[in-house]
């Protein structure tokens, strides 16, 4: 455990980052710039499940189309863009750019088959004797919505430098609003506002006092994606009638039971498999399928199960019955508990702010991508509440801007007013300009979208960006003086 203002391999990737940012403005800007004043610009993206992922896609491959995926220092997500994030990062071979087109293409094929994904939790338990229901919904994810199951290692792939994030959830011994908001990179992971990291590779690893008593395998990238969706939680069970005729769905939540009308006829549904929809309970959705068991109302006793789906039942269904959940050990000196329990960071802020806000980052912009349903501007007011308390640096944002939450622009700045202040460009995913009225058509909780939904949330994705290139261009510039008045201020 330790106290640092960033890892070293950040700070070298700020200087590498020069050349990136050179490259990537000559052409467009004609404009000349030294290293020392060079910007540090950090994309966020919101949570918001497949929609998420996908737009952030989109928008990631525009940005490479318009030449500025290289200006980007960091990129941050939350929820359903850590799904994407993640995904990205995950083949060290790939440019991140090659890998952009390759997830595209693999999101429009088939789900992973469930052996493969058995074969994967198999090894995944063999290595990992802190095993738990993160390591299968991570699966599930990877498997269901981005279509592959992947660990390699992230350390390598660092341009842009990605940043992941979650919140201590309520059963861990509060400490105070800068201890809640954890993030995790490539080299460290810790506490945003607290200033505490540990190395990445020793996050799985256990501690006391501070110090690694026990060092075990680090997280992996199926991992990341389970972690960062723990508020879909849910195992849903069929359980055949009396006569063995006809299904009832029912969904558990944690000690919760709740009993649906629906009742399915199929009476080939003897097996355990992944489901591509949810229950929605008086316009509430309770949770996103995971799997399916059928009992005999009788003698509840299991029948006909293939092989990996009896594994399902003997190692998942007790950690369902346990409702044992992804932890991290605690790394923090003379703070109680074994255990840090972390969820999805999107349950608090909708967006990854507090990373970026850290005054040691020295951010000069961020682009802020918002997929999240309902008001598209909670996430700009939630940091702003988030940096008031901790007196973080942040532009002013007007209250009247939240008038046009049901019919938003496709782009807002927040302008910072001095030189440590970050300006913010605010960019909806659904608004005036490439149509709004989308937000049935893709919910956050529904079954994973098809080729032609795919398609064509891409496409608004990107337009968002073509359509926004120049501001993006003029506010990098003004990002350049900032970064200069910033400079002077500190002589």
């Amino acid at each position: 455990f330790y106290l640092i203002s960033l890892s070293p391999p950040a700070l070298l990737l700020s200087l590498s980052v020069f050349r990136r940012l050179y490259i990537s403005l000559f052409p467009p800007l004609s404009l000349p710039i030294s290293q020392k004043h060079v910007p540090n610009i950090a994309l966020l993206g919101s949570g918001g499940g497949e929609r998420a992922a996908v737009g952030m896609l989109g928008s990631l491959h525009q940005l490479v189309q318009d030449n500025l995926l290289g200006s980007l220092l960091y990129m941050c997500g939350v929820s359903g863009t850590t799904w994407c994030m993640s995904t990205l990062y995950s083949d060290p071979s790939l440019s991140l750019s090659e890998r952009c087109d390759e997830v595209i293409k693999r999101l429009k094929g088939p789900t992973v088959g469930l052996s493969k994904v058995v074969a994967w939790l198999k090894l995944r338990k063999e290595q990992n004797q802190d095993f738990n229901l993160t390591d299968f919904w991570g699966a599930f994810i990877a498997s269901y919505f981005m279509k592959e199951v992947s660990i390699y290692a992230h350390r390598t792939i660092i341009k842009p430098y990605p940043i992941y994030s979650g919140v201590i959830s309520d059963n861990f011994p509060p400490l105070f609003s800068v201890g809640v908001w954890f993030e995790m990179t490539p080299h460290e992971s810790g506490f945003s506002g607290l200033g505490a990291f540990v190395p990445t590779s020793c996050l799985g690893s256990q501690f006391e006092g501070g110090i690694v008593r026990e060092k075990r395998k680090e997280m992996d990238m199926v991992l990341l994606q389970g972690g960062e969706c723990k508020h879909h939680e849910g195992i849903f069970l069929v359980l055949a009638s009396a006569d063995e005729s006809k299904y009832m769905v029912t969904t558990g939540m944690k000690d919760k039971v709740s009993i649906t009308n629906s009742w399915v006829p199929d009476g080939n549904v003897f097996f355990i498999t992944f489901l591509s929809s949810m229950i929605t309970m008086e316009g509430v959705c309770v949770c996103v399928c995971v799997c399916v068991c059928v009992f005999n109302m009788n003698n509840l006793k299991l029948v006909c199960v293939s092989p990996p789906d009896w594994w399902i039942v003997q190692n998942i269904f007790p950690l369902v019955q346990k409702w044992e959940w992804g932890t991290v050990y605690n790394f923090l000196f003379k703070i109680h508990g074994t255990k840090i329990h972390l969820v999805d960071a999107g349950l608090k802020i909708n967006s990854p702010y507090p990373p970026v806000l850290r005054t040691s980052r020295e951010v000069d912009l961020i682009i802020s991508l918002d997929f999240s349903e309902g008001d598209p501007f909670e996430t700009v007011f939630s940091a702003k509440q988030y940096a008031d308390e901790l007196k973080l640096p942040f532009p002013p944002v007007k209250e009247s801007v939240r008038k046009e939450k049901e019919h938003p622009q496709d782009c807002y700045v927040f302008e910072g007013r001095r030189p440590e202040e970050p300006t913010i460009m605010h960019m909806p995913l659904f608004n005036l300009r490439n149509c709004q009225g989308l937000w049935e058509k893709y919910t956050t909780f529904q079954q994973h979208y098809d080729v032609s939904e795919i398609e064509h949330l891409l496409k608004k994705a990107k337009d968002n960006m073509r359509n926004n290139r120049d501001r993006i261009l003029g506010q990098i510039l003004l990002a350049v003086k900032r970064r200069k008045n910033r400079k002077s201020v500190a002589q």
